[in-house]
């Protein structure tokens, strides 16, 4: 990955933000449900994509995605690495999303 290409955790999650934003209004009812339908619907599903964003992750999210256990499901439960992997991207995600101000004014509406 070149340094024009580098990976930047922040503006990800910004654009998870914005979708948010866009597809929950004053009708929604379960907002929640939205942010973790988009949040999972950023999650990489191939093996490689998977492993490739668990790498390009910098300090404390680095670390918590590859050196500490899920809150969703403990690494002895899975058999899988890769899904692993998953689950504590999108718990990452899902985090950064809903400690975004404007998520957490949606969200408690």
């Amino acid at each position: 990955m070149s340094v024009k290409e580098q990976f930047n955790l922040h503006n990800f999650v910004n654009d998870i933000v914005d979708e948010v934003i866009d597809n929950v209004d004053d009708d929604t009812q379960y907002p929640q449900d939205i942010v973790t339908e988009i949040v999972d619907g950023w999650v990489p599903v191939y093996n490689a994509g998977v492993v490739d964003f668990a790498n390009s992750l910098h300090g404390e999210d680095f670390t918590f995605v590859w050196l500490t256990d899920s809150d969703i499901t403990p690494m002895s439960d899975c058999n899988n690495v890769i899904r692993f992997l998953q689950i504590k991207i999108f718990e990452l995600l899902y985090n950064k999303v809903c400690d975004n101000v404007k998520i957490k004014e949606l969200l408690n509406r």
